[in-house]
């Protein structure tokens, strides 16, 4: 559908004005409105991401924060019309981007796609130390921790996390899955946990996990 691809380009341009209009109309058209989210924004902020690892963009915060501002305002159109009560929790997720990252664009996109598809998401937000995560796990009784970060340097903010959480006797009880530019298969696999390598693949990630738990 056309509107799926103008609302990705006009992520990718980093126009609100344009996101906001393509994103009533695509509710005026009775068109689902997930596919909108997975095909429209997803995508373009998918692109926004590689041209971001391939350094194609001189100031790749920059076009990224505008970017986001355009997904993010097409997101509040969207958010009204998500059926987000209706299901029964799937499972309670604490969710942040590591100490020393403040990039927390896939972290909300991820939330929003997890909201949707029926899991409690408590966000700890950003540049979060490791022990407002663990705080957060345990007030919340939780059953996934999801990680985010874009910048090799904060990798070891990831690994120091899985460790105390190893302490704290409870990575074993928890389903740890971490996504963003700078993680990588080899990585999760290095730390025992999951890598996404996608935002909109997460609930998906999640939903095989539990379905293969309750089997």
């Amino acid at each position: 559908m056309n509107s799926f691809k103008d609302l990705s380009n006009a992520v990718i341009e980093g126009n609100s004005e344009l996101a906001v209009s393509i994103a009533k109309n695509i509710i005026s058209q009775g068109v689902d409105i997930n596919d909108a989210i997975f095909k429209g924004l997803n995508e373009g902020m998918r692109i926004v991401s590689d041209l971001y690892a391939e350094r194609e963009y001189f100031l790749p915060e920059i076009i990224i924060s505008i970017s986001a501002d355009a997904l993010y305002d097409a997101l509040e159109v969207f958010k009204p019309h998500l059926d987000l009560t209706n299901t029964k929790s799937k499972a309670i997720v604490v969710i942040g981007v590591v100490h020393g990252d403040v990039h927390d664009i896939g972290k909300n996109l991820t939330k929003l796609f997890l909201e949707a598809s029926g899991y409690k998401v408590i966000d700890c937000g950003r540049n979060v130390q490791p022990d407002i995560f663990i705080k957060t796990i345990k007030e919340n009784n939780a059953d996934v921790l999801a990680l985010s970060t874009l910048m090799n340097p904060t990798l070891e903010s990831i690994t120091n996390l899985i460790e105390l959480l190893k302490e704290e006797n409870l990575k074993e009880k928890l389903k740890i899955i971490i996504g963003g530019a700078a993680t990588s298969e080899q990585f999760a696999q290095k730390i025992g946990v999951i890598h996404c390598d996608d935002a909109s693949k997460a609930a998906k990630i999640l939903d095989e996990l539990i379905l293969e738990e309750k089997s």
